[in-house]
């Protein structure tokens, strides 16, 4: 088998023949690099798709991971919060504590009577230099030691402040109930307490109070803070007030024109309780006023002088 191959140029005509030999080793050499492409081929495509399953598996891998870490950072930042929560709330309740401790030490001055020389209300003025040179680095556990041991002593100052405001408290509690002065704020002793002669029979009797005469119309005054205990229109007494002080003292007041108080009622020192009349048995506008201890009455003549 003879194969000719004719090739034309400029030159002219060229005539190549192949034998058999030839053309099986032309063939051959063709089929192995033909095969040697394609093996190429295969190889370098599964390779690359190889590669790029890897890549893909890495890509998921690194999400994996960027997750978590995303996971990790919430938590932190949830942990700073509830941390920085629980900071502030730790200083609303101890500014809550600090306005108690202002207003009762601000109290506690005005009922004595002397100047605010601790400022309260104000920040206390600190300053100095530091010595530590990591001073402006705080940790959160510093903060909340600092906060521990200042919240306590905040805690005991309180209480003993508002121990010593009840004392004093208490004191001019004392004070308001201690039945002192008149009545009436004007008018005149008409009847003292004692045998007089009954002014309807003129007889020897027995008055278990004071009578203050005075305008009708104007203002009886509770001689001491307490309850209003009694209001009522009484045989003898007209329309009756009773006061209790607390102790076992009561005060009363009879032949009222109208009553300004209700049972029930806590009245301080000097509050006007009622305006003066003639109900009941009465000779004119008056204030029939007695003092009672444990249930008897007392000479109210001793508390006159003691206002």
């Amino acid at each position: 088998m003879r194969i000719t191959i004719i090739k034309s140029d400029q030159k002219g005509i060229k005539a190549l023949e192949l034998g058999r030999s030839k053309l099986v080793v032309t063939v051959l050499l063709s089929a192995f690099s033909l095969l040697a492409i394609i093996a190429a081929t295969f190889y370098t495509t599964k390779w690359v798709l190889q590669q790029d399953l890897v890549s893909e598996t890495a890509i998921q891998k690194w999400q994996v991971e960027l997750s978590q870490q995303k996971e990790e950072l919430e938590r932190a930042k949830k942990l700073s919060e509830d941390k920085v929560q629980a900071l502030s709330s730790r200083l609303a309740s101890m500014q809550a504590h600090i306005l108690r401790l202002d207003a009762a030490g601000a109290r506690l001055a005005e009922e004595a009577g002397i100047t605010d020389e601790f400022g309260f209300g104000a920040a206390p003025a600190m300053g100095g230099p530091s010595e530590d040179e990591d001073a402006d680095k705080a940790t959160y556990h510093d903060v909340a030691s600092s906060l521990d041991v200042i919240q306590s002593s905040i805690e005991a100052k309180e209480q003993q402040l508002f121990a010593l405001e009840s004392l004093l408290l208490d004191k001019n509690i004392s004070a308001e109930q201690k039945i002192s002065g008149r009545p009436v704020n004007t008018g005149w002793l008409s009847s003292p307490y004692g045998y007089r002669s009954d002014p309807f029979s003129g007889k020897r009797a027995w008055h278990a109070g004071i009578d203050f005469s005075a305008l009708a119309g104007s203002d009886v005054v509770s001689t001491a803070a307490g309850v209003v205990t009694t209001v009522e229109r009484k045989a003898g007494y007209g329309i009756f007030v009773e006061v209790s002080h607390g102790d076992g003292y009561t005060t009363r007041y009879g032949h009222n024109k109208t009553v300004l108080v209700k049972k029930g009622d806590l009245i301080k020192k000097g509050q006007t309780i009622a305006k003066v009349g003639s109900t009941g048995r009465s000779t004119g506008p008056h204030v029939h006023y007695e003092v009672t201890r444990n249930g008897k009455r007392v000479n109210p003549w001793r508390y006159l002088k003691e206002s």
